[in-house]
């Protein structure tokens, strides 16, 4: 299938990336990556990690390479003070704005056109989402609704709610100085993905969009975007086999 990488204002293309192909890490995506990126994937330590953070990073660079009309081993980024990257070097000021997220063998990548974005993927674990968790994280709103539910239910609101308060944060970029339960989204049943209230911000809410993302079963994803009306496309990215 044939991409058109061109992004229209209030656009924002969602990408789904596969990375349970073991035989793609060294011999089709470790020569795109930089130095720095290869260290990095050296630190996991099991194989299966080093090979998806390397086929995400690879993946994240054959793809803004569309966008940007550069080679994907010439891509260069910069990192704000929580580590958000953006594109750096010639791209430095460049239109291109790019979130990516991955969990065990699935990974999303979301680019915008001058908009702010942040996107999260997390595997459905009902063992990551215990009381403890919710107390420490959820705001208060956030812990009655999610106690009010049949406990069959609540693994997967659980997951809702929490990967559309990533979501935010990794679209402000400020990583965790801003505290998770410093906010509060809506989530349940039913109930549109929306950022409900912030902390001290009254007019923050009007600031953002918040999106669900369909994706593979057992997964849960949500995406934060700057503005308003926004025309979503979702695409799914397959590794060429000559780079």
């Amino acid at each position: 299938m044939l991409v058109e990488f061109r992004l229209i204002e209030n656009q924002v293309d969602v990408w789904s990336v596969h990375l349970g192909g073991k035989e793609m890490e060294d011999e089709q995506c470790k020569p795109l990556l930089s130095p720095d990126e290869v260290q990095r994937a050296d630190r996991f330590y099991f194989e299966k990690h080093r090979r998806r953070f390397t086929c995400a990073h690879a993946a994240l660079r054959q793809i803004l390479s569309g966008y940007t009309s550069l080679l994907p081993q010439e891509l260069t980024f910069s990192y704000g003070p929580q580590g958000k990257p953006d594109l750096g070097g010639k791209l430095q000021n460049c239109a291109v704005k790019f979130n990516l997220s991955h969990s065990e063998d699935m990974a999303l990548l979301a680019v915008s056109r001058n908009q702010n974005v942040g996107i999260d993927i997390e595997s459905v674990n009902s063992e990551f989402a215990t009381g403890e968790i919710v107390e420490r994280f959820f705001s208060t709103g956030e812990i009655h609704r999610l106690k009010a539910l049949p406990t069959p239910k609540r693994a997967d609101a659980f997951f809702s709610c929490w990967t559309r308060k990533e979501a935010y944060i990794k679209a402000l970029g400020t990583g965790l100085s801003v505290p998770l339960d410093s906010f509060e989204v809506a989530f349940g049943s039913g109930v549109p993905p929306a950022l409900l209230r912030v902390k001290n911000n009254a007019n923050e809410t009007r600031r953002w969009s918040m999106y669900d993302v369909v994706v593979t079963q057992g997964y849960r994803a949500a995406l934060v975007v700057e503005g308003r009306e926004h025309r979503l496309r979702h695409l799914q990215w397959e590794f060429t086999r000559s780079l």
